[in-house]
Order: C-alpha cells, then structure tokens, then sequence
C-alpha cells in the first residue's frame, strides 16, 4: 500500500507545480488567452467568432476532435480569422495546433494522457465560476472557457469589454510573451504564490482594484512600530488598527523589464488603494495606511512618511526579500535592498491620490 500511496502523491505534487504544463506567460503584458474548449459546435462556435471578431481579438480553441480538420469548414473559418487552434483532452492533433488542452483543474487521468500526446499540454489557472465569473484573471493568464455553451456565447461581448475596460488584452496563445512550460526553477515562485494564497485567506486580505495594472491587496493589521508623527500632521499609535497593503511581488519582478510602463502601472495602483480608501466600508473607517516593503522610499514620492525598522525587523525582512527576489529570478538577489515601512493618514491619501 505505501507505494501506491507514493506514487499517488508523488503525481499529486507534479499536477500542483504543473512541471512540463503552459500555464501562464510571465512578461510584462497586459496580455491574457482565452482557450474556448470543445467543438467545434455549429451553433456555438459561429456565435463566438463573432463576438470576437466584433471585439477585434484573437483566442484560442481546443476542438474536441481525434484530428482538428473535423467538421472542416470550422475549423477553416476559426483559423482564418485569426484564432490558434488545439485540442481538447484526450485527442491527438495533427502537429500544426497549439496544443492540448486539459483545463484548469484536470482529473488525473486526463493530465497524464495529455503528457503521453506527445502534444505541449495547456494547463491555464483561470476559468468560469459556477456563478457564470471569471476566475484568476490577471496578466499572462491562460482563462479555459467551455467552447459549446450558448449561454456564455451570448455573454462574451460584455465579458470582452469588461476584460478591455480593466485594461487587459486578449491574445491568441501565440501573441503571448514568456509563455512557456512550467520548470523545476518556476517552484519556489510557485510556492510562494500558494502562500501568498493562504496568507490572504488567513488574514482577510483582498486585491485593491481589478485591472490589469492593480498591484495592491489590503487588510487591517495593528501598526508595529513606536508612535509616529507624519509629514501630513496626522500622527499613529503602535497597535492602532490601520490598512496595510502589500505589493504583488510576481507582477513587479515582470515589470522590471519595462521601468517607465512600472512607473506608470505604479501610480495607477496607487489611485486605485487611493479610491478604495475612499470608497470601499471595509476600508475607509480607519485613520491611515501603512505598507513594509523594499519599495517605501518610492513610496515616499506619492507622500507617504518613510520610517526605519528596529534590527531585529529589518534583518528578518531582509533575509525574506532575498529570498522572494530569488524565487522570482531577480537578476541581483544579493544586492542589498533594505525594507522600510510607509505611513500616511487616509485622509491625505486619499485627498492626494484619489482621481475618478
């Protein structure tokens, strides 16, 4: 029994790090793919060609097809239009799609069969919630949408324009930057945004804004450090309840390929804690907003009061830093990056910052 046991988690571990799977691009694109899976239907498919051709993008469908020239004159018109063209798991294509789709959660039998294809395997992270959303929407997402429901046919067109209005490109799988196979280098990154996941879940922290230039999720934790007189003539208590926000360490590590797009998506993301502080009652009852982070003297630009961290604090935030600049590939993970913290009373934040 235990070897079976074994192997079972030992294949349960490969599904979680998607070792070999196409799961997401990593750039600094807006970019995201929408992998349509099923059909080609001939009622369905004609309806979702249209709204994307209506929306001017591109997408990508995995036909469920033993061969991808099945009905042929569809899949013609997909690809004429633009679109990439896969299959849909368990199927064998011809050598010429774009892979082979197993969807955002594959059973197991359907992610091995898919390695043994011979086929690059899409394993995307995003989808369509029972209640008709859609799920792990960010920059360099795969999104599997089911390819033969007329009810999501007949919503695309308001799904392609929220994606737009939220600044999100839709790209065939092609057009997508860094998108690669998942590599035993990709794993501590990996692991570190599955505790990211559980420590927002433990901590009641959500993302601040939902385009895709939102750098931002807050809380409310207790400010750690000794009084504080601020630039803004506010002052904060230690242990005083107050938003704290943190910074998406993935998405800052891929626009540092691009600093003036950085600087710019920075400021956006300021405006939108800024709003939400203004806005949202889970958030604006509080006094001030607080961040610790290696960034906090940019922080101080957008007038944020910039404080040193006692030793002890800065040394462990350091080590950490190091170690999440390393997982993610920073070209200098020893260079010496100290964590500050950066406070400033809503008010004046909001006051500054919050532009409709």
């Amino acid at each position: 029994m235990l070897v079976p046991a074994v192997l079972l988690a030992a294949v349960g571990a490969w599904r979680w790090s998607g070792l070999g799977a196409v799961r997401r691009a990593r750039s600094a694109q807006a970019g995201l793919g929408l992998i349509f899976e099923g059909g080609p239907h001939p009622v369905v498919t004609p309806l979702l060609l249209d709204a994307l051709a209506a929306a001017d993008v591109r997408a990508t469908f995995a036909l469920k097809t033993a061969q991808t020239g099945s009905p042929e004159e569809l899949t013609r018109e997909i690809s004429q239009r633009g679109h990439d063209v896969a299959v849909f798991a368990p199927g064998r294509g011809d050598g010429q799609t774009a892979g082979q789709s197993v969807g955002a959660r594959p059973p197991l039998w359907r992610w091995l069969v898919a390695f043994t294809s011979g086929s690059r395997v899409l394993a995307g992270q995003g989808g369509l919630t029972v209640t008709g959303d859609l799920s792990g929407v960010r920059p360099g997402a795969l999104l599997h949408l089911p390819g033969t429901d007329a009810g999501l046919a007949g919503r695309l067109p308001s799904v392609l324009a929220d994606l737009k209005a939220r600044e999100f490109e839709v790209l065939p799988l092609r057009d997508l930057r860094g998108l690669r196979p998942e590599r035993l280098r990709d794993l501590p990154a990996t692991l570190l945004q599955e505790v990211d996941v559980w420590y927002d879940r433990v901590g009641r922290i959500r993302r601040v804004g939902n385009r895709a230039s939102s750098l931002f999720r807050a809380g409310v934790a207790p400010y750690p450090l000794a009084d504080q007189d601020l630039r803004d003539g506010g002052r904060v208590q230690r242990g005083e309840r107050l938003v704290e926000f943190h910074l998406d360490s993935a998405r800052l590590t891929e626009l540092a390929e691009r600093p003036v797009a950085g600087r710019r998506i920075v400021t956006a993301s300021v405006r939108d804690l800024a709003r939400a502080l203004r806005d949202d009652p889970d958030l604006n009852t509080f006094p001030a907003v607080f961040s610790i982070s290696i960034f906090s003297d940019v922080l101080g630009l957008y007038g944020f009061t910039v404080v040193d961290l006692p030793p002890a604090h800065r040394q462990r935030l350091t080590w950490w830093s190091r170690v999440i600049r390393r997982a993610y590939g920073v070209s200098d993970p020893q260079k010496q990056h100290v964590p500050k913290l950066a406070v400033m009373s809503r008010q004046a934040f909001v006051d500054r910052h919050a532009r409709d």
